[in-house]
C-alpha cells in the first residue's frame, strides 16, 4: 500500500508536457523559457514595412543618374532651336558675303595703304598735231570703289596755223553729227554732242556704262566708226589709267 501511494505521488509531481499534434503525454523535465507569442497586427505592421521598404529602394534613383536625364532631356529640347539658329546664320552669311568681302578688302587694303578702291574722277589727256591739224583728247571717268560708271571724251581738233583747207574739219563734223542722229533715235546709254566753226571742231562723246547696249552698237559697227567704246562697266580704273599713261596720256585723280 505504501509502495502505491508513493508511486501515485511520484506522477503527480511530475508535470506532463503535451506535444502539438499528438495526444501522447510525455514526462520531462520543466523548462523555464516560454515561446513567445507575436500578435497578428504587429506582424502585419512589419511585413508591411519591408513592403515599403522594397518599394523605396525600387523607386530611389541616384542624383547623378537624375541630373544625366533632366540634362538630356534639355539637349534634345534644345536641338530645333539650336538648327533654326544655325541656318539662319548661314542664310544670312551667303546674303552678306559680297559686303563682307567687299569690306575685308577695303580694310586690307587700307591698311596696306593701297588706294585703288576708293571714289571719284579721273582725268586724262593726250595731245598730238600732224601736217595741218593739231588735236586733243580729254578723257574723264567717274568710277565708284575703283570701277567704271560712266565717261566723257571730249575731242577738240584745231587746224595748224599752216594749213590752208579746213576740209578736215568739216570731215569731223558730219561724222559727229551723224552718229548723234543714230544717238538720238535709240537710247543705248551713249550721247553725242558736236559744234564746229572756221578753225575748230569739237566732238563730245558720253558713255553711261549701267546703260550701255553693246549688242546695238555691235550690230550697227560702221555708224560708230571712230566712237566705238573701248571700256566697259566695272573695269577697273587703275588698268584704264595704266594702259593709257602708257599710250602717252597724263592721268590725274580726283578722290573723294
Amino acid at each position: 500500500m505504501d509502495n502505491k501511494n508513493d508511486n501515485n505521488k511520484i506522477n503527480e509531481e511530475t508535470p506532463k508536457v503535451v506535444t502539438p499534434g499528438t495526444d501522447n503525454t510525455v514526462n520531462s523535465t520543466p523548462v523555464n523559457n516560454e515561446p513567445k507569442v507575436v500578435e497578428a497586427s504587429n506582424t502585419n505592421e512589419v511585413n508591411q514595412q519591408t513592403v515599403n521598404t522594397s518599394n523605396n529602394q525600387d523607386n530611389t534613383v541616384p542624383t547623378s543618374v537624375k541630373l544625366e536625364e533632366n540634362t538630356t532631356g534639355k539637349k534634345k529640347k534644345g536641338h530645333p532651336v539650336f538648327l533654326v539658329l544655325l541656318m539662319l546664320f548661314l542664310f544670312a552669311f551667303v546674303y552678306f558675303l559680297p559686303d563682307i568681302t567687299e569690306y575685308v578688302t577695303n580694310y586690307m587694303n587700307e591698311k596696306n595703304g593701297v588706294n585703288e578702291l576708293k571714289s571719284g574722277t579721273m582725268s586724262c589727256t593726250f595731245k598730238n598735231s600732224t601736217d595741218n591739224l593739231d588735236y586733243t583728247y580729254d578723257l574723264s571717268f567717274k568710277y565708284e570703289k575703283n570701277r567704271l560708271k560712266s565717261s566723257r571724251m571730249t575731242t577738240t581738233n584745231r587746224l595748224a596755223d599752216t594749213a590752208t583747207d579746213n576740209s578736215i574739219l568739216t570731215e569731223r563734223e558730219n561724222s559727229c553729227e551723224f552718229l548723234k542722229t543714230v544717238l538720238d533715235e535709240n537710247d543705248i546709254g551713249m550721247t553725242a554732242d558736236c559744234s564746229v566753226s572756221a578753225a575748230v571742231q569739237v566732238t563730245t562723246q558720253n558713255i553711261n556704262y549701267e546703260k550701255l547696249d553693246m549688242d546695238f552698237i555691235t550690230n550697227n559697227i560702221t555708224e560708230f566708226e571712230g566712237f566705238y567704246p573701248e571700256y566697259e562697266l566695272n573695269q577697273s580704273v587703275t588698268t584704264i589709267e595704266q594702259e593709257l599713261e602708257n599710250s602717252g596720256y597724263t592721268c590725274e585723280r580726283n578722290e573723294q
